[in-house]
């Protein structure tokens, strides 16, 4: 029997996970930027392959709306849907110069990858990224997630279905229920963000929910049924 534990895993790093801004129209934009600073992005955007964008949203910011530094942008291609999977492009593009405290913004390392500058922004190949979600149903709802790699749209789909029908086994070692309990955390499947497989046991899948703070459950498909192995709670 394999054993597992489970423990709170906490993390701290400021605007790496942020509360994902409303998308802008590249119209809207306009309307928080100057028409310089909006004309160069879309250029840099279309130099990237992404002509006409669907969406522009600030990367960083507080909850509160308020931008955190230095203006750092995530430009959105239109959605391409294929059955369950839904892809797009998303190409990161930061300010040059100083924020508001003097400190020097963030720009790519020219050494590795192809950086483009367009007035006083720019752009790089290492932070155009493709963007994958599956959308799972049950019944008339529905959830996109994240898969990773040799994780199955099939595994995926008993896993979050198991998850919103609260019928998880829980087979936490009885000496760790001891010591956290018998019943396990309510997870409302609406917050999976990504299912991926365990890098320590390859039948194993990790199943992270929420934005700023969730789970991690991990977990195994045994005759249908999904077993939970360990939880551990992330914060950023």
């Amino acid at each position: 029997m394999t054993v597992t534990r489970v423990f709170p895993l906490v993390a701290f790093c400021l605007g790496c996970v942020s509360p994902r801004a409303s998308e802008m129209p590249p119209a809207q934009l306009a309307g928080s930027l100057r028409a310089s600073d909006t004309v160069a992005v879309l250029a840099l955007a279309a130099e990237f392959g992404i002509p006409n964008p669907a969406g522009i949203r600030y990367r960083f910011m507080y909850p509160s709306g308020q931008l955190v530094g230095c203006p750092v942008l995530t430009v959105e291609s239109p959605v391409t849907v294929d059955g369950n999977r839904r892809s797009w492009v998303e190409l990161v593009v930061r300010r040059k110069g100083r924020d508001t405290g003097g400190h020097r913004c963030q720009v790519p390392d020219p050494s590795e990858a192809t950086v483009k500058h367009e007035a006083r922004w720019v752009a790089s190949s290492a932070e155009r990224t493709d963007q994958t979600l599956w959308r799972v149903y049950d019944g008339d709802w529905q959830a996109d997630i994240t898969l990773g790699t040799n994780v199955s749209y099939d595994s995926a789909t008993i896993i979050v279905q198991a998850v919103r029908r609260r019928t998880l086994v829980n087979q936490i070692p009885a000496v760790l229920r001891r010591l956290f309990g018998d019943t396990l955390p309510v997870v409302d499947a609406s917050d999976i963000r990504a299912i991926t497989r365990s890098h320590r046991e390859t039948h194993v899948y990790e199943v992270r929910t929420g934005q700023m703070h969730g789970y991690v459950l991990s977990v195994s498909i045994v005759a249908g049924q999904v077993l939970v192995h360990n939880i551990s709670s992330w914060i950023s």
